[in-house]
């Protein structure tokens, strides 16, 4: 008998989630040199799942799968650092800020899934951990090692975050324009190689305890707005040009004046 749990992770909602995490090679190269918010999207849609998520986990509403959440906490931490990137200080702390609150939010999941709902499958989760286990009191305490390991992972990313804003936002270099549509397949390519066995395992605990969730629409339209907000066209260049412009005319205004008739 299948078991229903909370909407948002349907086949369509798990495969545009592997989608968004393949993509943040290239959302981060879409905020190199860019005043406009390009990563809003990126952040948007996962802090979205990420609230989701924690509700679902304190109602005890996501059975077998908050036995990926080590694994998440793992693999997002890192990556949400695609969100760091802006092409100006302003706008890089306001990103840096927000993936490190995401950083630390996604933690939080991780710990309230270890300490809330894994204790309602023992005897009855199932996962693949070289060969099929069960979940008992004694993979707990593993699943709790995996999670410590993960939490001070997470912390050094909650540094670089804050950090690569700042340090991203300060960059006088420009940033071919075909950079980030390059970015698109090479870093997809990149992170499908780090993030498949992710991938593999979450649909192992899937199948294997025969979870069905109905299709979140909110979480698919936040994904469209991720990815038309990472493909809009910078205007770095432009707002660059317009301020030096300014600032030419001004120099240029102070020597007219200083100059006696």
């Amino acid at each position: 008998m299948a078991i229903q749990i909370v909407p948002g992770f349907s086949k369509t909602n798990r495969w545009l989630l592997y989608a968004s995490l393949m993509l943040s090679p290239a959302q981060f190269s879409s905020g190199l040199r860019n005043n406009c918010p390009s990563n809003i999207g990126f952040l948007a849609y996962n802090w979205y799942n990420q609230i989701a998520w924690y509700h679902a986990i304190q109602d005890k509403n996501m059975h077998a799968v908050s036995l990926i959440m080590p694994h998440l906490n793992l693999l997002f931490a890192f990556t949400y650092l695609g969100g760091v990137s802006s092409g100006n200080i302003v706008m890089g702390m306001l990103m840096g800020l927000a993936t490190a609150g995401l950083i630390v939010f996604n933690t939080v999941c991780a710990w309230t899934a270890w300490a809330v709902q894994m204790p309602e499958g023992y005897g009855q989760y199932q996962f693949f951990f070289f060969g099929w286990r069960t979940l008992n009191e004694g993979w707990h305490k593993f699943f709790a090692v995996w999670q410590a390991a993960d939490s001070i992972f997470a912390f050094i990313c909650l540094v670089a975050a804050i950090g690569g804003a700042v340090y991203v936002a300060l960059q006088d270099k420009e940033v071919p324009w075909f950079f980030r549509y390059l970015a698109i397949p090479l870093g997809a390519a990149a992170m499908l190689l780090l993030g498949w066995p992710l991938i593999m395992w979450v649909e192992l605990i899937v199948q294997r305890n025969d979870i069905e969730s109905e299709t979140d629409m909110i979480a698919v339209w936040l994904f469209v707005a991720q990815a038309v907000t990472m493909l809009v066209p910078s205007c770095g260049s432009s707002l660059a040009c317009i301020a030096g412009g300014l600032r030419g005319r001004k120099s240029s205004d102070l020597e007219l004046g200083s100059i006696e008739p």
